[in-house]
């Protein structure tokens, strides 16, 4: 067979199942379930189902017990809707509600300070910052050279010109001692090893200093000093302990191993100055350096613009907030009593400075015209609705048109219907609408929240998971956990994301296996 033909054949089998290989690999690859988040308007509500009946007595009631501040309700009074008839004592939420206010305020000041950036003045002060502390760290550098010089002439003197009356040809590759030192072999010899060595040291960190400035490596330029005045440091040590074991001979008097005494402690003692202020000096310049280093990071974060992401915590922040506040204002209209409808009075009960509890009937109301319809609203679901609240109502007998209502009372007494708990609801008509008549199945939905222009996901893409609520996503194929904080859920499955997600994010709803 000819060769080109069959290396030809064996380049297209080597194709053949790589290919295959990366086909299995796309055949075995998890396919996900995805939705998008999106922005709008989110409704929450309470839906179910009832009959029309003809308007009775309106009995209203406070959801619990309380001090009675306010009562204006008498009876026979004609009424507007809307009107504030009772009120229990609201001080404690009346002042939370003041500082979450001021909390939210303070945060949407920060936002618009965050959006807008510093001021031109705070701009100027940070650049001056900056200057001062670029003059104090080339101060500190000028004086670290100073130091450097310092350092080696105190160095130089104590070698050269006083510990070197010791010996003859002290710069030479063999220095001699003026004198014979019988007693410690060992130490004599360390002595002169290290003279000549010092002499190397001193003539290379004598060039190296001669090019040192203020641009120039000077964490390495004190480093080699520290090194070179802790060798002539540990010289000096040596012939101190050879001068003090010395005694007067035919060649040297008490008076110059005395001079010598005192000339190698002097010089000790200048090296021992020398390697303090280098280090003084070494700790300053460290300290103007960071001191810069801090300046200009400010300077930076003054005339950086705003990060998408520090934009995007403030505006959870104010969310939640708002929702908070929310949540504080509704528990505040609990302790209060509003005409649902207007209406005439015909039963009060109570007195100002009385603990009024759920169980008491504070008002009731004739409201004369508009048709009610009775619900049972279960436990679970009860808890988010209240008087006022708006509601959308659907016959069965009257297609395609929806009618709107109110919530004008809550029994505050359970009704047990197949073993499960209910409690009586009651929504008025906001028009009389002659089609509608008592007895008809109602349809209603109580919007108990909204959220305008609220990013949302389905609620299936809502994990928990250690004590958090996460969501799965999917970013350029792959799979991030993200915590994120949820607000309403309405009846068509769609939460509402606070923080965590960004409009257009794709979330994971499920993933399966491919079938081969």
């Amino acid at each position: 067979m000819n060769k080109k033909i069959l290396f030809t054949a064996l380049g297209t089998l080597i194709a053949l199942a790589i290919s295959g290989i990366f086909l299995m690999q796309r055949l075995n690859a998890p396919s996900y379930t995805l939705a998008v988040a999106k922005r709008g308007d989110i409704v929450q509500e309470v839906s179910a189902s009832g009959k029309v009946e003809s308007p009775t007595q309106i009995d209203l009631r406070f959801k619990g017990s309380g001090k009675l501040v306010f009562l204006n309700a008498r009876v026979g009074d004609k009424i507007s809707a809307g009107k504030l008839l009772a009120k229990q004592d609201t001080t404690q939420l009346d002042a939370q509600v003041k500082e979450m206010q001021a909390g939210i305020d303070l945060q949407k000041a920060k936002l618009s300070q965050l959006l807008s950036g510093a001021s031109p003045e705070d701009v100027s002060i940070s650049e001056t910052a900056v200057y001062n502390a670029e003059q104090s760290l080339l101060d500190a550098k000028k004086n670290m050279i100073d130091r450097l010089q310092g350092a080696y002439t105190r160095s130089d003197d104590a070698v050269r010109a006083r510990s070197d009356q010791l010996f003859d040809n002290p710069k030479t590759s063999n220095p001699q001692l003026l004198f014979s030192f019988p007693f410690d072999m060992q130490l004599e010899r360390a002595v002169l090893e290290a003279r000549v060595g010092i002499e190397v040291t001193l003539n290379e960190w004598a060039g190296s200093l001669a090019e040192v400035s203020a641009e120039s490596d000077l964490v390495l330029a004190t480093t080699l000093a520290k090194k070179n005045t802790s060798q002539v440091k540990a010289f000096l040590v040596n012939e101190a302990l050879m001068v003090n074991a010395l005694t007067p001979s035919s060649k040297i008097t008490q008076a110059t191993i005395d001079k010598w005494k005192t000339d190698i402690s002097t010089a000790r003692t200048n090296v021992d100055i020398a390697l303090s202020n280098l280090l003084l000096a070494e700790e300053n310049l460290q300290m103007k350096e960071s001191a810069l280093h801090i300046a200009e990071n400010q300077l930076t974060l003054k005339t950086a613009p705003a990060r998408s992401s520090d934009i995007a915590v403030y505006q959870a922040q104010i969310i939640q907030a708002e929702a908070s506040l929310t949540r504080t204002e509704a528990q505040r209209r609990d302790l209060t009593i509003s005409a649902p409808v207007s209406s005439m009075v015909t039963n009060v009960r109570g007195e100002v400075g009385e603990v009024v509890g759920a169980d008491i009937i504070v008002v009731s109301l004739a409201a004369g015209g508009a048709l009610q319809i009775q619900l049972n609203v279960v436990e679970d679901k009860i808890v988010n609705v209240r008087i006022g609240q708006k509601a959308r109502i659907t016959f069965d007998a009257i297609e395609d048109e929806e009618f709107s209502g109110k919530v004008v009372t809550i029994d505050p007494v359970e009704t047990i219907i197949g073993g499960a708990v209910y409690y009586q609801t009651t929504i008025l008509f906001d028009k009389v609408d002659e089609r509608i008549r008592s007895g008809m199945t109602a349809n209603v939905w109580i919007n108990t929240a909204i959220s305008e222009d609220a990013l949302f996901v389905p609620a299936s893409a809502v994990q928990s998971k250690d004590g958090k609520k996460i969501v799965q996503t999917l970013t350029d194929g792959q799979v991030t956990e993200t915590e994120v904080h949820t607000g309403i859920e309405n009846d068509v499955g769609m939460i509402e994301i606070i923080s965590g997600l960004f409009d257009g994010d794709q979330v994971i709803l499920g993933a399966e296996k491919k079938q081969k």
